[in-house]
Parts: structure tokens; sequence; C-alpha cells
């Protein structure tokens, strides 16, 4: 047990054996209780009358809290970090008490980890949102950083109320109290939902549909690849492949780490509050910019609009003449016609001299706004093609989505792309598997698109952008990201471009 733990139980003890000293007649002169109505102050008052034992505490809690203890062991109080929104109640109760102890050895025995490797000499951040990182083992020293919940630091020295770690850029000291250590870091990040990924250990590895060794395999996924974790139990791992297709790995065969981060220093912090508000003006100028131009081209429709109507009305005015004046216009005599120019001018003479049709110009036609577009970069090869799909790395995926930036499906992902270069495919994976020449996947060339089976029949589809990878929009955790071409066992290709 813990000494913070018997601290407490001590506290109860002690108080307990003053309420009975306090009330010892009354329980000489009362014999009719009995252990329904006897609190731990009744226990205690029952040694203390009987003089039965010679270290009633001992007996009371067998042995985990001693008169001794409650002699020799003083009260701390605990440091909690300024203006963090942490509850105290995460601190880790044996690191509060090691004031004299050494703070290396004490660290080293803290992040002993033998089953979250990953976090071997290491702790991870369980405040509630994030924690200051200071020169120096106090509150009044100054901030250098701050580290995230869920970030992961090299742990130096433990020496009671502060730990002094490494993360990132940044070295210096943090509240222990918002640290998990070793093994009990990997338990903290699993119950408290941080991601975890997968990476493959052995050359090939098969993917069963349950946790069986005899189920059938869903797919093969190659050495060195990493897949989003749903579940981990004793044997096995449950693995998303692409989609929403998932399957399960024997845990011998991979290596599980969770997705954790580093501190960010001062500096740091600032560099990127200060992209992130030349992002914001960019894109709120944009947003002006669209708004003016769009208020012009209302102002331009309006304008046409009323000189069509106009046009319309001058029109139908001049057809309505009143019949009398129709009749008064045939009663009048025909003017005498103009003699006919001499039958020997020719007829670029007659044109010199003819008078000029005054010209009309014909009213502007209001602008449309046109679709936001991505210009595809010059050439049209395969590299060019691959190139340009590698440009929306890290971007979302989003079921049913076709852009590039706010979100795209695989099939949606490959469309968009290939409409740069003048190629009409469908929105479908299955369906686009049917354009093109079908090729081998031993000759494979940036730009040609690989196919991938969901269990029932081709589910995916990604583009070849050569050196053994592709480009694809994976999974709504992975997003738009770049993979090897064999992560899943890839089923069909097809060059498209060129063809």
């Amino acid at each position: 047990m813990y000494k913070p733990s018997k601290r407490v139980l001590s506290a109860c003890l002690v108080a307990g054996m003053l309420f009975s000293v306090a009330n010892v007649n009354i329980f000489a002169e009362n014999d009719s209780y009995d252990s329904s109505n006897v609190g731990i102050a009744n226990k205690v008052g029952e040694y203390i009358v009987e003089n039965s034992s010679e270290d009633p505490i001992s007996d009371l809690t067998n042995g985990a809290v001693s008169v001794k203890d409650i002699q020799e062991e003083p009260e701390t109080e605990e440091v909690v970090e300024e203006g963090s929104d942490t509850d105290a109640s995460e601190t880790d109760a044996s690191v509060t008490d090691a004031s004299e102890t050494d703070g290396v050895a004490l660290a080293e025995e803290l992040t002993k980890a033998e089953k979250y490797t990953q976090f071997q000499d290491r702790a991870v951040c369980t405040a509630e949102s994030k924690v200051n990182i200071r020169t120096a083992s106090s509150t009044d020293a100054e901030v250098i950083g701050v580290i995230e919940r869920g970030g992961i630091c090299l742990v130096d020295e433990v020496n009671g109320d502060w730990t002094k770690i490494k993360s990132g850029t940044c070295e210096g000291y943090v509240a222990s109290m918002y640290l998990a250590y070793g093994d009990d870091a990997g338990v903290w990040c699993e119950n408290n939902g941080i991601t975890r990924r997968a990476t493959v250990n052995t050359t090939t590895l098969k993917v069963r549909e349950t946790k069986d060794e005899d189920s059938e395999v869903v797919t093969l996924i190659p050495e060195g690849e990493d897949y989003y974790v749903y579940s981990v139990s004793d044997e096995w791992t449950e693995v998303l492949i692409h989609d929403d297709v998932r399957g399960f790995v024997k845990n011998d065969y991979v290596d599980l780490v969770f997705e954790t981060t580093k501190a960010v220093s001062v500096e740091e912090q600032a560099e990127m509050d200060r992209k992130a508000k030349e992002e914001a003006d960019r894109a709120w100028l944009e947003y002006l910019a669209q708004q003016e131009e769009a208020a012009k081209a209302a102002q331009v429709q309006t304008q046409t609009q009323t000189q069509v109507a106009d046009t319309s009305q001058t029109q139908q005015t001049q057809t309505q003449q009143p019949a009398e004046q129709q009749q008064v216009a045939e009663q009048q005599p025909v003017a005498e016609q103009q003699p006919v120019a001499d039958a020997t001018q020719t007829m670029e003479q007659q044109q010199e001299y003819s008078e000029p049709e005054p010209v009309t110009e014909a009213p502007t036609e209001a602008p449309t706004e046109a679709p936001v577009s991505y210009a595809a970069p010059a050439g049209q090869t395969g590299v060019d093609l691959a190139n340009y799909a590698c440009q929306f790395v890290g971007n979302p995926y989003v079921w049913g989505g076709t852009s590039l930036t706010n979100g795209a499906d695989c099939s949606g992902f490959v469309l968009t792309i290939y409409a740069q270069y003048g190629y009409s495919l469908p929105h479908n994976a299955a369906m686009q598997s049917n354009y093109g020449t079908e090729v081998s996947l031993s000759d494979l060339q940036p730009g040609d698109l690989c196919f991938y089976s969901n269990g029932g029949g081709i589910g995916h589809v990604a583009i070849y952008i050569g050196g053994g990878s592709i480009v694809h929009a994976a999974s709504s955790r992975d997003g738009i990201k770049i993979s090897a071409y064999n992560y899943s066992t890839p089923v069909k290709a097809v060059r498209i471009l060129g063809q």
C-alpha cells in the first residue's frame, strides 16, 4: 500500500482513538451494542478498554499501518500546477512522498515498462487539457512550453512534487501529479481513448475475419505498414485496413504504439499562432473578394435585365401603330426613287459610298461564378498526375466526397484527380476498374490505378505513384495518405492515362 493511503487510514484511526478515549465510559456502561453498530472508533475503543494488544492499529489493518507509521509519518502538502484544470485525484500517489529519495533512481523505478514498452523511461501527461513546463521546480519559475493531454516525455528525475522531463525541444519541470509513468502510462492511455496504431513486424501477415486462425483470410499486409487499431485482446488485435474493412491479426506479429504528441515550446507556439493568423486573414480577404465579385455580378445582371425589358417594351410599342395611321400612310404618294448607281460602278465603289450601318453592342451577360478548381501541373504523364495527387496528402476522408481539400472518399479522390487531366470517371471503385487497360501488378507505372477487395468484390481504389507506393483516400481515421501499394492485397490494376 502506498504511504499516502497509509496517511489517510492513519488519520481515521487517530480520530477513532480520540473519540474512543473521550467516550470510554459510555462504551463501558452500554454492553448491548453489536457488530451492526460498531464503527472503526468503537473497534479502537475495544482495544483501548481491554488493552488486549500492544499495537491495535496493526491488528485492525492487518499490518498495513502501525502505531509507528502514525507517530513518524509527517504531513505533506501537494503542489497543484498553477492554472491547470487537472483533478488532483489523478496524482501518482508514490511520487509525492519521495522527497528523500534520489530523483534519478526513483525515475528509473517508476518508468519501468514491461507490458507497454513504448513508455520505458517515459511518462504521459494526464491533465484534462495541458500543463506548463517550467525552468525550475516551482510555480513561480518561467514557463518555457506546454505539454498536452496524452503528450509523451522522457523522464530524467522525479523529486517529490516535480519531475524533470524532456519532450520535443523543451527540457524542464512538470508537476508530478499530472504524469503517469511506465506501464501506468500505457494503462492510462488505454483507458482514456488515446489512438493506437499497429505496425507489422513480419514479412507478410494474414488478416483474418475473426479471432480464429481457421477463419477466412481477409487480406495480406506487408512488413512496416501501420494500421489504426480498433481493439486489443490477449492474442488478437483488430485493425482497420481501408474504408470500413477491418480484420484481426495476431499480437505477436505487430508492434502496438499509442499516438502521443510532444511538448511545444513558447517560441513554437508563437510561430504556430502567427501562421494561423496569417491563414485566417488570407481566408477572410478571399471571402471579401468573393463577396465583392458576387455583388458586381448581381449588379450587372440587374442592369442587363433592365435593358432587355426596355428593348422589349420599345419593340412592342412600335408594332402597335393605330390602324388610321397605317391607312394614311397607304394614301400618301410614293416618293420618287433615287437613281440607281451606274452599272459600270464596281462593287467596291458601291461599298465606298454606302452609309455604314450603326453598330449596336449586344448586352453583356452577367458573369457566372466559376466552380472551385485546382489547376493541374504542366505535363500529362503519369508522373505528373502522381505528383499532383500527392499534394493533397493529409486532407480529410469524407464518404461520398470529391473535394481534394475538404474531403473525398477513395473513388471521389481518383475521379477528381483524373478530371484535371481531361478524363471522366464514375464515382465508384468497382466501375472505375473497368476503364482503361488492365496491367500486371509487376508492371505498375505512376498514374496507374490499383484496386483492392472488400471481401465481396472491389471496394477500394488508389493511385500508384512509383517506388512501390500509392496515394489514396484511405479511411475516415487516416484521410488522404501514402501507403505501400501492397498495404492490402491488390486484386487488379489498370492504366488510363495515355489510353
